[in-house]
């Protein structure tokens, strides 16, 4: 994690697992968050800009701790040692501001979605992805689509599991804005915001956007986790990861279980 100072009233803070393309961890979810945590309390930073090192944001799960989980059918018992909680970009009472390139997916779309402003490049790759490892809507992920591209998208996105490009998550309003240099621009408004607005007020602003959502995204995480266990120990999950890792088609058992609810 490299936290730096671009601008004055700004900080921002950069997913920096190059070698693995910035894909998520428990150690780089430790990291993030607990960067965010000294940032909110920062008295010179008014605004945070996410960002993803060597133009790449987080493709989501680290295919090798997904293939710890298809092993073990169990997440890394140190998440119980982070202490904020997934949405916790959404707690923060400054502006956060993701800046977006080169692959978007998973746990990583689902931190972008709770930034509060997300800038894209027009060629980023886009995917929830859930679909297509036999997962549930993990990261408050359907909670998250549906505030910001409605209901109908988030049902397109999340049930397909299809890549979109930034041009197309511009249109749905997954993300803001778009620009060939997300960074930049993203950079370029944190400043404008640090300087021009009260901090006093983007905080109350933020709360009150995020109030009536955060019970909805809490309840989407704690009610996906309470399942997990059954899942990353299912057959599904394990092919799911395995046509991953080796480049095709799934061969997904039939749905027997009509009627149940999940």
């Amino acid at each position: 994690m490299l936290v730096t100072r671009d601008a004055p009233g700004t900080a921002t803070v950069t997913l920096n697992r190059p070698h693995r393309h910035n894909a998520w961890t428990v150690p780089l979810q430790a990291a993030y968050f607990g960067a965010l945590a000294e940032l909110a309390v920062a008295d010179d930073v008014a605004v945070i800009v996410v960002t993803g090192a060597e133009g790449t944001f987080c493709p989501g799960a680290d295919t090798e701790a997904l293939q710890g989980y298809s092993d073990t059918g169990a997440t890394n018992p140190d998440m119980a040692l982070i202490e904020q909680p997934e949405w916790f970009a959404m707690t923060l009472p400054k502006p956060v501001i993701a800046a977006v390139e080169g692959a978007c997916a998973g746990v990583g779309l689902a931190q972008a979605l709770l930034c509060d402003l997300r800038i894209a490049a027009p060629t980023t790759r886009f995917t929830t992805a859930f679909a297509r490892r036999a997962l549930p809507p993990m990261h408050g992920m359907g909670a998250l689509l549906s505030r910001a591209a409605g209901d109908a998208a988030a049902a397109d996105l999340l049930l397909t599991g299809r890549t979109f490009d930034g041009t197309e998550a511009h249109r749905l309003g997954v993300v803001h804005e778009l620009s060939p240099t997300p960074y930049d621009r993203a950079l370029e408004l944190a400043a404008e915001m640090a300087a021009k607005c009260a901090p006093s007020s983007m905080a109350m602003l933020k709360h009150h956007l995020n109030e009536p959502w955060l019970p909805r995204v809490r309840d989407a995480v704690e009610s996906v986790d309470a399942i997990l266990p059954d899942v990353l120990g299912s057959a599904d999950f394990r092919e799911g990861v395995a046509s991953f890792l080796e480049r095709r088609p799934p061969q997904f058992a039939p749905y027997s279980g009509a009627g149940e609810e999940r």
